[in-house]
C-alpha cells in the first residue's frame, strides 16, 4: 500500500513541474503594432516600392549623392552642409515620363525656405532613384506632367524632363531667352513648341498653359501615403 501511495505521489510532482515547465516555454504572442521591414505584397508592384520608400523601410539612390539615402537623409542630397535640415512637407503623383509609372514628387522645405525645391523619385527596374531640383526649375506642376521653369525674367517657359543615370534633361517646349548682340543691346527670342515665334504668339502659348488643372499636393503623412500609393491605377 505504502508502495501506491508512493508512486500515486510522484506522478503527482511530475505532473505538477510538467506543466510549469511547459509555461516557461510558450513563446509570447507577437507585436502586432510592431513595424515591418518590408511592404507587404502588391499587385503594383511600383507603388509597393515607392510606399516602402516614402515610410522610411527602404533606401533610395541619390543621383546627386551617388548613394543611397533614406527619406530622412534627404539633406544630404540638397547640401554638405550638416546645419541645412530639409523635409518634405508635401508629395504628389505624376506621370512625368509618359511610361504608365508615375513618379513621386516631394516638395522640400529646407531651414526657413518652404519653396527650397523637390526631390523626384523615379522608378526603373526595381529600384527607386532620386533627381534634386531647385524650386525655380520645376515650379507649377500640371497633372499632364509639364511645368514651368525660369532663369531670369526674360528666361522662362514650360517643358516635360527626362532622367537618365546621370542626372534629368529638360525638355523646353515653349520659352523665351535673352542673350546680348555685340552692340550689348539686349535680344529676347521666343519660341513656341520648338519654333521661333512672336512675342504675342508666345504669351499667349504661356496663358493657355497657365489654365491646365495642377497636379493635387498631399501632406506628408502615412495616411496620404497609403491612401494615394494604394488607388492609383
Amino acid at each position: 500500500m505504502k508502495n501506491r501511495f508512493y508512486v500515486l505521489f510522484i506522478i503527482i510532482l511530475l505532473i505538477i513541474f510538467g506543466v510549469g515547465g511547459c509555461k516557461n516555454t510558450e513563446q509570447l504572442p507577437h507585436n502586432s503594432s510592431e513595424t515591418p521591414l518590408s511592404s507587404p505584397p502588391s499587385d503594383n508592384p511600383p507603388m509597393s516600392v515607392y510606399q516602402s520608400v516614402l515610410q522610411n523601410k527602404t533606401q533610395f539612390f541619390s543621383i546627386d549623392t551617388q548613394k543611397n539615402l533614406t527619406i530622412t537623409q534627404l539633406n544630404q542630397a540638397v547640401s554638405n552642409d550638416n546645419s541645412v535640415k530639409v523635409k518634405v512637407t508635401k508629395f504628389t503623383l505624376a506621370d512625368l515620363e509618359k511610361d504608365d509609372i508615375p513618379e513621386v514628387i516631394l516638395w522640400l522645405a529646407a531651414n526657413n525656405s518652404e519653396d527650397f525645391g523637390f526631390e523626384v523619385l523615379n522608378y526603373k527596374n526595381e529600384m527607386i532613384y532620386g533627381y534634386t531640383l531647385p524650386f525655380r526649375s520645376f515650379m507649377d506642376l500640371k497633372d499632364d506632367g509639364t511645368f514651368s521653369f525660369s532663369s531670369g525674367a526674360a528666361d522662362y517657359g514650360f517643358g516635360t524632363i527626362e532622367f537618365t543615370k546621370n542626372g534629368y534633361m529638360i525638355n523646353k517646349i515653349s520659352y523665351s531667352e535673352s542673350n546680348y548682340d555685340s552692340n550689348n543691346n539686349l535680344i529676347i527670342s521666343y519660341f513656341v513648341n520648338h519654333e521661333n515665334t512672336t512675342k504675342e504668339d508666345f504669351l499667349s502659348t504661356i496663358n493657355k498653359q497657365n489654365e491646365k488643372r495642377g497636379v493635387t499636393w498631399y501632406d506628408f503623412t502615412d495616411d496620404n501615403i497609403e491612401r494615394l500609393l494604394s488607388s492609383y491605377k
